[in-house]
């Protein structure tokens, strides 16, 4: 390994936003199902593999929903360029929230293929967690979480936006309306 795989900012036991403080490794399906994934996780580092900006790159080309969100997030991680180096982290809200970019150059203790973009994105997440850094691996796709959790990296769904169908409302109601609306 040729970098430090945590930050570079100085972090206390004093200081109370650190002593909770984890770090949250965000895979591409994320940022593509909520470009405003990154704002989401208060006072906590954002840990964003280069490996998710090149295939968000891939994305930013479709007419969809994916290219939308995708040029969303390059241009939203674009601006935080004007508050420092990107690989250094930087400073997301007033809380203590950091985004950090990870050069992804760590090497797979295991047989996974570093050719495969999930394997590098899991390999920084298992960097932090073998460096005792509080880490929590964020994906949509069950696999990858799977393939985490089998490498011992705690992984969650990003469910920001789940709707629990206990609160929705399950009953029916009569509306008139004038002739001219009705088919």
């Amino acid at each position: 390994m040729t970098r430090s795989t945590t930050s570079q900012r100085p972090e206390t036991e004093s200081d109370p936003r650190t002593a909770t403080r984890k770090h949250f490794v965000l895979d591409t399906n994320v940022l593509l199902h909520n470009p405003g994934a990154i704002n989401m996780f208060d006072e906590h580092e954002i840990v964003i593999p280069l490996t998710v900006i090149e295939e968000l790159d891939n994305f930013k080309k479709n007419s969809d929903d994916t290219g939308r969100n995708s040029r969303e997030v390059i241009r939203a991680i674009d601006r935080l360029r004007s508050e420092g180096h990107l690989f250094d982290g930087v400073s997301l809200n007033d809380h203590g929230g950091t985004l950090r970019v990870d050069r992804c150059d760590q090497d797979m203790p295991f047989s996974l293929d570093l050719g495969v973009a999930d394997h590098k994105i899991l390999a920084v997440a298992m960097a932090l967690v073998r460096s005792g850094v509080p880490t929590v691996f964020v994906s949509k796709d069950i696999n990858a979480r799977v393939k985490a959790d089998a490498l011992g990296i705690p992984a969650e769904d990003f469910e920001a936006q789940k709707v629990d169908a206990d609160w929705l409302y399950t009953g029916w109601a009569t509306a008139d309306v004038p002739d001219a609306l009705t088919l």
